[in-house]
């Protein structure tokens, strides 16, 4: 629980015969409170709101209904002691468990895993086993209504939700956390046993992840998630993904019992009743010591590139494509090419999830009805729990009601820019002087004062000097040769040092990836000081494994590459790797979910996260994780890779871009909240990426050749940027950045 704090002004001394020491918290039931009974045994009071039961006959009604509890057996519960009423407030006294509430301790320590998280599912699932055999169901399950005490998870809160049924006198109310309610709740319909495996699942989740299955943003949002998306569970385990998804059914009769779940996870046959040595058995697993927490290895020391290696197969760039050779491409003689980066979305905001489709697909519409009728009536009661009413309208026709009224304190119903892991504040991204400088979001692009033919091409690239986005790298025949512009002038030179190379915001540095490996085998970055020309080598990972697509954090401090590792005549993906520009020192992750790698790992709005896209089937969604590679959230319902060769998100950080779900001739723009924005009509089959935040650079055919062009939201091409020959298109490869 809560750590104690001192008494307020007001708070009652006693409550039946128990003193009260200090409050231990405070929700939208009522107070907690510490307390010692008459043979000074410390136990935890809770004391009702007094509104909840406002006569007699309601208070008798809730002290019969929450006496229940005392029945409950002690099996990873908090054993309920006393229930009764004082000063027409019922109040409940139970077990004081001396420990954090399991969101707590996510929130400070990170996720739990391996087999910290199994005992906390085995000990949990128990506490239901015990709940349903006293005929209770618990219809409030959630992380802070666990708690992580010396011997153990603990479950609190049980039998008060059909209590406060019973006896409020709100009529018609649904008492859950939006986050974890089931479709059946959201539907009008009682909620079972079943329910409180569905809640059990998504605290899982939880615990494995950090954030809730559904998101926590809008109710609207959230909602729709719970009715009609699945999940991402691959941050679990086979064997508790494979149970977690079982109970995260949307029929609850597809669901198992919370004793068909605990045998599962004991290994015992899952027909037979858990009794109450078999309870035990999963009271003992659950109390057994905590694993140490996982440990990342060492960074490798740094090395100088000592000889010419085979270079990383393929010879590619790394941004811009996917791993796979796009339609109407030509397969390259050397392997196809690795996870480019155009495959990468930077985060929109919110709580790793969008905003629901409306009708047909596209953003802003209505919700699902019974979505908008359960929102409209929702009330926060504090401590994260909702009171959901159903309102009565005198509307004839029906009409939607306000779902901004509902949102919870907080939510302002605006796009956040950027999204942010549990814990912490959304925060913008930084945009550079040269983001917005030269040409404002509403402006027509400037006329190109030049053209300038790239050395060893036919391309050529249309400029002026207010131009927000330059060209500061090229490579031709597939990456075989490429050429860096020098710095603040209009000439390139070719280097064989680099197969991509890509330069900070600010203009003061850029990254490589080498063509050398060290010595002892490993692949190498190289951080360039561009004013001196002066480079320091940074290892990566040891061949076969190899850096591709280098890309600066929003605040400059970081540098992220995905890694690919070379198979053969091949590649596919390996993970990612973050370069601390201050230590010159690289963290390597292995990301070994199989529905990811074939595109390319990107900076989360804030900088405080990586996604990529997840493909599974026809399953398409963006995938979050933290600095340790373990799954942090996901994006659903937010269109299809696109393929990109500069920035998928705009230079203000409120906007990023995808291929519109069920449409491959429009762009879609969405808002850092998930919200479609537009959809722009421009057919095209690769980006170069924004130009500002009105505006969109993109390749489109011309006559028998192609051309980079400037576009608006209305798909009317406003510049030309680049133009390149038929053959030379689909083997060229150019990198624009916001500085030269």
């Amino acid at each position: 629980m809560s750590n104690p704090v001192p008494l307020r002004p007001g708070d009652p001394a006693r409550v039946g015969a128990y003193e009260l020491t200090a409050r231990l918290g405070e929700g939208g039931q009522g107070v907690v409170y510490l307390g010692r009974s008459p043979a000074g045994v410390t136990v935890a009071v809770k004391v009702l709101r007094s509104d909840l039961a406002q006569n007699e006959e309601a208070l008798a009604r809730f002290v019969r209904e929450v006496s229940t509890a005392e029945r409950v057996a002690t099996f990873c519960t908090a054993q309920v002691i006393e229930t009764g009423v004082a000063g027409q407030r019922p109040f409940i006294v139970s077990e004081y468990i001396d420990g954090p509430t399991l969101d707590a301790v996510v929130e400070r320590d990170g996720p739990r895993q391996g087999a910290a998280l199994h005992r906390l599912a085995i000990g949990t699932v128990t506490a239901l086993v015990a709940i349903h055999q006293a005929g209770i169901v618990h219809r409030d399950f959630k992380p802070s209504n666990v708690l992580l005490g010396t011997d153990g998870p603990r479950v609190i809160d049980f039998g008060i939700a059909k209590a406060l049924d019973k006896s409020s006198t709100l009529t018609s109310m649904v008492v859950g956390t939006p986050a974890y309610m089931t479709p059946e709740q959201l539907a009008g319909e009682q909620a079972g046993p079943a329910a409180d495996l569905f809640a059990w699942a998504g605290t899982m989740v939880f615990a494995a992840t950090g954030g809730a299955p559904f998101g926590t943003d809008s109710l609207p949002a959230v909602f729709h998630r719970i009715m009609s998306l699945e999940p991402d569970l691959s941050a679990l385990d086979d064997q508790l993904r494979g149970i977690v998804a079982s109970c995260l059914a949307k029929d609850p009769a597809a669901r198992p019992s919370a004793g068909e779940v605990l045998m599962r996870l004991l290994g015992h046959d899952t027909g037979a009743t858990p009794a109450a040595a078999i309870m035990a058995e999963g009271s003992a697993m659950a109390q057994e010591e905590q694993e140490p927490t996982r440990r990342w290895r060492a960074d490798p020391a740094r090395g100088q590139a000592q000889f010419q290696a085979p270079p990383p197969t393929p010879q590619y760039p790394g941004q811009g494509y996917p791993a796979r050779p796009l339609p109407g491409w030509q397969e390259p003689g050397p392997p196809p090419p690795p996870a480019w980066a155009g495959d990468r979305v930077t985060g929109p905001g919110g709580a790793g999830h969008t905003s629901p489709a409306g009708s047909g697909g596209r953003r802003g519409g209505r919700v699902p009805l019974i979505t908008a009728a359960v929102v409209a009536g929702a009330l926060v009661v504090g401590g994260g729990g909702y009171l959901i009413v159903r309102l009565v309208t005198d509307d004839p026709g029906g009409g939607s009601p306000n779902v901004a009224a509902s949102l919870p304190a907080g939510s302002s119903g605006e796009p956040v820019t950027g999204i942010s892991s549990p814990g912490s504040t959304p925060s913008t991204p930084e945009v550079t002087a040269s983001a917005g400088a030269t040409t404002s979001a509403a402006s027509a692009p400037p006329a190109a004062t030049r053209m300038i033919d790239l050395p060893g091409s036919s391309i050529t690239i249309h400029e002026s000097d207010v131009d927000p986005i330059k060209l500061t790298f090229y490579s031709l025949d597939y990456g075989k040769r490429a050429y860096v512009r020098a710095t603040g002038k209009n000439s390139f030179t070719r280097t064989k040092k680099y197969f991509e190379y890509t330069v900070s915001d600010d203009g003061r540095r850029a990254v490589g990836t080498d063509t050398l490996y060290t010595r002892d085998s490993y692949s190498t970055v190289s951080l360039v000081d561009r004013a001196s020309g002066r480079s320091t080598t940074i290892r990566m990972a040891k061949a076969p494994v190899y850096p591709t697509l280098p890309q600066w954090s929003p605040d400059g401090r970081k540098v992220l590459v995905s890694l690919n590792e070379a198979i053969g005549d091949t590649s596919r993906g390996y993970g990612f790797a973050i370069v601390d520009i201050a230590t010159r020192k690289a963290k390597v992750v292995h990301v070994k979910e199989k529905d990811v790698g074939r595109w390319s790992y990107f900076w989360r709005g804030d900088g405080r996260a990586v996604g990529t896209w997840a493909l599974k089937g026809k399953t398409q969604r963006i995938r979050f994780y933290d600095a340790n590679g373990t799954v942090l959230s996901t994006l659903l319902d937010v269109g299809t890779p696109l393929t990109v060769e500069g920035d998928d998100v705009s230079p203000s950080g409120t906007q990023f871009i995808t291929t519109c779900p069920g449409s491959g001739d429009e762009i879609c723009v969405w808002t850092t909240e998930g919200e479609e924005k537009a959809r722009v009509p421009f057919p095209t089959d690769r980006l170069i990426g924004w130009y500002d935040d009105r505006h969109i650079a993109g390749w489109r055919k011309k006559g028998e050749d192609y051309e980079a062009v400037v576009f608006d939201f209305e798909g009317d091409a406003t510049r030309v940027l680049a133009t390149a020959k038929a053959g030379e298109y689909k083997k060229q490869y150019l990198r624009y950045t916001r500085a030269t």
